[in-house]
């Protein structure tokens, strides 16, 4: 019997309803409303009021009905978040800002991770449209010009992030990407460096083809020509073996320092490095700098990427793009990175 009644209890506090909140506090069920939908300053409801229907809600254990929320306001308040790897530490920790950010005003965040397939993009993209999502930010894959499109057609709320696709209208948060990779490139030559090898994970992304062209840059106006037999892209499929591959033939080709394009690619190549009596005696540049680099036992010189300030301002833009429907300017945010020497040994 004592069971059942606690059942009972549970069932009765999960459907506590604003008319129970009201009648608790004495107050009208507008009153209420107006408190637990943060527009209590606007309908001059008084601080101790507020407090008191606030604290209210909390004892009753209230939650909201969010189908009706939904039905009345025409939001859901969820976000789509597609990056291209949830395992990846600089995606991790972006999408854990995005979601501390987004709880701020009172959104949830649905995660997916594309492994940079465009086919599986656009699977998850079709299935947070279904779940009416009021907005999306998304690291998009290589070929999937045609699901963004599909996106802006359809209007819906979408900022890029990470990456942009040039061409297409359409908000975009990114670093400077090619400036960041000219800046790791110069500061190797600066050290003594002249064969110089570059491996990235599928050369053709966006923003990975920006850190080339940065790369190659700093070679040119440093009077070093440009050796593709020590550039390496590698693809997302058999990933660890494509990077071990990859390093064995910069290593067999001469050359005397690396600049990893991302930190997975880092990471995986350190791995693989440490195979090697002359690892030790190589420099190493890196585009992110997560925590396995401070465990390395290597000098590692790496670009720092803002990823809360990405997250920040590809929030901002997508929640003004919801708040505010005719709101149809595209911003292309590029933010500055900053360069830092990690001392390991």
């Amino acid at each position: 019997m004592q069971k059942k009644n606690r059942t009972q209890n549970k069932a009765k506090e999960a459907n506590v309803s604003i008319k129970d909140i009201a009648e608790h506090v004495g107050v009208s069920t507008a009153t209420v409303s107006l408190v637990l939908n943060s527009k209590d300053k606007k309908g001059r409801i008084s601080k101790e009021v507020a407090i008191k229907v606030k604290d209210a809600a909390k004892e009753m254990n209230y939650r909201p009905n969010m189908s009706a929320r939904s039905l009345r306001t025409g939001k859901t308040k969820t976000l789509g978040l597609i990056v291209a790897d949830i395992s990846n530490p600089f995606f991790a920790k972006l999408a854990r800002h995005i979601e501390n950010i987004a709880d701020k005003k009172d959104y949830q965040v649905m995660f997916g991770s594309s492994d940079e397939s465009s086919i599986k993009f656009q699977k998850l993209v079709n299935l947070f449209i279904e779940k009416n999502v009021d907005g999306m930010i998304l690291a998009p894959p290589q070929d999937s010009e045609d699901t963004i499109m599909q996106l802006i057609y359809r209007n819906i709320p979408t900022v890029l992030i990470d990456r942009c696709i040039e061409g297409l209208p359409i908000s975009s948060v990114q670093i400077d990407n090619f400036g960041a990779a000219y800046s790791l490139t110069d500061s190797l030559i600066k050290r003594g460096c002249k064969h110089i090898g570059f491996i990235a994970c599928n050369i053709g992304l966006p923003n990975i083809s920006k850190r080339y062209e940065g790369y190659k840059k700093a070679l040119e106006n440093s009077g070093i020509s440009l050796n593709k037999e020590i550039v390496c892209s590698v693809s997302f499929e058999n990933f660890e073996q494509a990077v071990e591959q990859g390093i064995e033939k910069l290593i067999k080709e001469g050359a005397d320092s690396m600049v990893f394009s991302t930190n997975r690619v880092g990471i995986q190549s350190l791995l693989t490095l440490q195979k090697h009596e002359k690892y030790l005696d190589l420099k190493y540049g890196s585009i992110d700098n997560p925590d396995e680099y401070k465990v390395s036992r290597l000098p590692i010189t790496c670009i720092e990427q803002p990823i809360e300030g990405l997250g920040r301002r590809a929030f901002e833009i997508l929640f003004r793009q919801i708040e505010d429907p005719s709101f149809d300017e595209v911003e292309s945010v590029v933010l500055q990175a900053r360069i830092n020497e990690l001392n390991n040994l």
